[in-house]
């Protein structure tokens, strides 16, 4: 059960992170000499990297799992 609240906890963390993205790239992009492409760009790799830390989640999961 212990490795189920830890990786709930760190997937709530992840999903605020997206949040914040999101946010960054809503008010970011809304200024007036903003580049645009390179909010983009920063935003789909800091997605690209909450997606592999969320597979990280996964597979200490199973290892976890596994053992008990």
């Amino acid at each position: 059960m212990r490795p189920y609240i830890v990786a709930l906890i760190l997937r709530i963390g992840l999903l605020c992170g997206a949040g914040l993205l999101f946010l960054f790239l809503w008010f970011g992009t809304g200024t007036e000499h903003s580049p645009v492409g390179l909010m983009i760009g920063i935003t789909v790799a800091a997605l690209a990297g909450l997606w592999w830390a969320e597979l990280q989640i996964q597979r200490a999961l199973e290892v976890a799992t596994r053992d008990e």
